[in-house]
């Protein structure tokens, strides 16, 4: 089981976090209307990864991702932490995982079995500084960018992008 879990909502607001001290400034607090759990706050940090630095603004459709193993506070609507945002409009999913080599070449299985990918040349492979990434995907936490998916299970999809996080 993945240690991320996705979020996919609407932005309704962004504010200004409040903090205290040299922190004052530095995070933004996103109001999101989602599917599944209804109103959702998200936390959005200097060190958040945010796809192509892109500008977020209210009506985006976006997917934020947490860990699961991170404090959440008890209170409504939740607020969690962001790890990664990415915008994913109508048709485009995201997913946030360590994947590992199958036994087929050039398929990778996240952690729970569920999602395989299909990787061409032509698949995007960068470091999240935009950098290629040269090495093995293999155990490395990877936000995976993708359209359609099969309806077999586990869902089979050829990826728009990899983001490979080296340093987890």
């Amino acid at each position: 089981m993945s240690q991320y879990t996705p979020t996919s909502g609407t932005i309704l607001q962004i504010e200004p976090q409040s903090n205290t001290g040299t922190q004052d400034g530095c995070s933004l607090r996103l109001t999101l209307q989602t599917l599944d759990q209804g109103l959702v706050q998200v936390t959005v940090t200097g060190s958040t990864y945010v796809l192509d630095n892109q500008l977020l603004r209210t009506g985006d459709q976006i997917t934020c991702f947490y860990s699961l193993l991170a404090p959440v506070p008890l209170i409504y609507p939740p607020l969690y932490r962001a790890l990664a945002i990415v915008p994913t409009p109508a048709g485009t999913y995201a997913s946030l995982d360590v994947f590992t080599q199958t036994s087929y070449n050039n398929q990778f299985a996240n952690s729970d079995n569920t999602l395989l990918l299909n990787l061409f040349k032509q698949t995007s492979v960068t470091l999240p500084n935009g950098q290629p990434f040269l090495g093995s995907l293999s155990g490395h936490l990877l936000l995976v960018t993708y359209g359609a998916t099969t309806r077999s299970i586990p869902a089979q999809t050829t990826p728009d992008r990899v983001i490979v996080f080296c340093n987890t």
